[in-house]
């Protein structure tokens, strides 16, 4: 009886581990135009069409995490990285050549309740905008930028959820 009943906890303990399911659906790219140092309107963004020595707008990712699960996932961590695509600026443009990442960031998302979608937006700035000034101040500039994305593991996830994008930077 005493092993019957070991037996049920164990798979309840599971099952409430297993509860929640959340994936990375999609990631979108997103400007913002600035008016007197501050963002007034935020619109989808294919591509950046700014070029040295600066991008005239803010950049942001809007990432759609989706909780699967019969049950609300709470405590959510998220890691991101950029990493950029380095090309000279003079020149007939050669094909740029990937860097390292150039800034790690972590999110905390509290909670994405059961059968939810959630957009949580990761912030690029003054990381990207401190290293679009040292680019350009050595004679380089972006042709991409790349975003990667992960689900921090925690005990009882199933897989490593990850999810990368890639952005034109047009010159």
């Amino acid at each position: 009886m005493k092993r019957v009943l070991a037996v049920l906890a164990f798979a309840a303990l599971a099952a409430a581990r297993a509860g929640a399911e959340l994936s990375l659906e999609s990631v979108s790219w997103q400007r913002g135009r600035v008016e007197k140092s501050r963002v007034v309107a935020w619109e989808d963004a294919g591509r950046l069409f700014d070029g040295p020595p600066k991008i005239d707008a803010r950049l942001r990712a809007r990432l759609t995490l989706k909780n699967r699960g019969p049950e609300a996932a709470e405590g959510i961590l998220l890691r991101y990285s950029m990493t950029g695509r380095v090309a000279p600026i003079a020149g007939d443009k050669p094909e740029g050549v990937w860097s390292i990442p150039f800034m790690v960031e972590e999110k905390r998302v509290p909670k994405v309740g059961s059968n939810m979608t959630k957009d949580v937006y990761l912030a690029t700035s003054p990381a990207l905008d401190l290293y679009l000034a040292k680019l350009a101040r050595s004679g380089w500039w972006l042709d991409r930028v790349k975003l990667q994305v992960l689900i921090e593991p925690h005990r009882g996830a199933a897989a490593v959820q990850t999810l990368d994008s890639v952005l034109e930077v047009a010159r």
